[in-house]
Formats: C-alpha cells, structure tokens, sequence
C-alpha cells in the first residue's frame, strides 16, 4: 500500500539524486572514475551553485 511516508520519502530520494546527477551529467564513465562524485558540486554541466537546478 502506497502510503503519504513512502511517497514524501520517494521524492526526497528523487530530488538528492538530481541534485547529486545534474552537475555530471553528460560526463563519461572514466571522468567519474577520476573524480567520482562524494559531495554536492556546482557549476557543472548547467553551470548553476550546488543544489540547484534550472
């Protein structure tokens, strides 16, 4: 049963993994092997501060 905690809990998860994605995104697989992602980054891919998006 889908219940109002799962469904807040789903979108938290949603948006930290945009968070974290969006500044790598279109970046190869060896780059993130380099510098793999462990903290929130800015100005990446959309060049916009860490934790925002467009």
């Amino acid at each position: 049963m889908l219940t109002a905690a799962k469904t807040l809990s789903g979108l938290i998860g949603l948006c930290v993994g945009d968070a974290l994605g969006v500044p790598v995104e279109s970046t190869s697989r060896a780059e993130r092997v380099k510098s793999p992602v462990i903290s929130m980054l800015g100005y990446g891919t959309w060049d916009v501060p860490a934790g925002t998006w467009r």
